[in-house]
C-alpha cells in the first residue's frame, strides 16, 4: 500500500519541523549549560512590570495595556475546573474553554496571590482550546482568565476556596 504525494509530503514537512526544533533546542540547551548565554538573554521578552504588578488591573495594563474586557459565553472554564473549592492550593487544575476565532494569548490571574499574574501564553494558529494548566493559589480568592481575540479582551472569572495555600 502506498501513501499519496500529499500525505507524504506533510508527514515529511513533519519530520523536517520537528528535526529542526530538536537541533535548535540542543543547541540552546548547549549554549546556555556552556555560559555562552545567560538565562536572561533567553527570555528577553519576559513582561517584568506585569509579572511585578500588585493588582490584577494593573499587570493586566501593563501585559496588554488595557483591562477593559467583556463578560460573557465567549469564554468560560469548564466545569469544575477550577474547583470552587481545592484543599491545596499548591496544585489547582484550570481548564479554559472558547470558541472564539485568531485567539491571540490568553492570561490567568489570581486576585489575591502575592503577584496577581500566574501566567501569559501566547496563541499561535496550531494552538487550540481547551487551554489547560496548574495553578497556584495563596488563599480564597476570584481566579480570572483573560483571552485576547481579535483585538477585544474577553474575560471570565471564578471563586476558588483554599484550605492549605499554595504560595509562600
Amino acid at each position: 500500500m502506498t501513501m499519496n504525494t500529499a500525505t507524504e509530503q506533510k508527514l515529511n514537512e513533519n519530520r523536517r519541523l520537528l528535526l529542526k526544533a530538536g537541533v535548535s533546542s540542543v543547541t540552546l540547551a548547549l549554549a546556555m549549560s556552556s555560559g555562552l548565554l545567560l538565562p536572561r538573554q533567553v527570555i528577553a521578552h519576559w513582561p517584568k512590570a506585569a509579572f511585578s504588578a500588585l493588582s490584577v488591573e494593573d499587570a493586566l495594563l501593563a501585559l496588554l495595556g488595557k483591562t477593559e474586557s467583556v463578560t460573557g459565553k465567549e469564554i468560560k472554564f469548564k466545569t469544575a475546573l477550577p474547583p470552587s473549592y481545592a484543599v491545596n492550593g499548591a496544585s489547582v487544575p484550570v481548564e479554559i474553554e472558547s470558541d472564539l476565532e485568531d485567539i491571540e494569548r490568553v492570561v490567568i490571574l489570581v486576585e489575591k496571590n502575592p503577584v496577581p499574574l500566574i501566567m501569559s501564553a501566547d496563541f499561535t494558529k496550531e494552538m487550540v482550546m481547551p487551554f489547560k494548566t496548574m495553578i497556584k493559589i495563596a488563599e480564597d480568592s476570584n481566579v480570572i482568565a483573560v483571552v485576547c481575540a481579535g483585538g477585544k479582551l474577553y474575560s471570565t472569572s471564578r471563586f476558588v476556596e483554599v484550605d492549605i495555600g499554595g504560595c509562600g
